[in-house]
C-alpha cells in the first residue's frame, strides 16, 4: 500500500467516528429540524447514527489491517 492510500482510509476511519460528533452539531445549527434535542425519536436517531458509524469505522480498520498484512507497506 502506497502512503497517499494508507492516509485516505485513515482519514475515512476518523471521519466515520467523528461522524455522530459532526451530526450533532449539524442539528444545533438548523434551526428548522423538527426533533426536540431531547426528544424520544431524535435520540433513537443518534444513537442509531452512532451505531453505523462506529460499526463502518471498525470495518474500515478491519480492512485496512487486511490490507496492510497482505500488501505491506510496499509502494507500487
Amino acid at each position: 500500500m502506497s502512503l497517499k492510500e494508507i492516509i485516505l482510509q485513515l482519514v475515512q476511519i476518523a471521519i466515520f467516528f467523528a461522524f455522530p460528533t459532526i451530526w450533532n452539531w449539524i442539528i444545533t445549527l438548523l434551526p428548522w429540524w423538527p426533533l426536540d434535542p431531547q426528544n424520544t425519536l431524535n435520540l433513537l436517531v443518534y444513537l442509531g447514527i452512532t451505531l453505523a458509524a462506529w460499526i463502518l469505522g471498525l470495518l474500515g480498520i478491519k480492512r485496512l489491517v487486511t490490507q496492510l498484512k497482505t500488501r505491506g507497506f510496499a509502494a507500487e
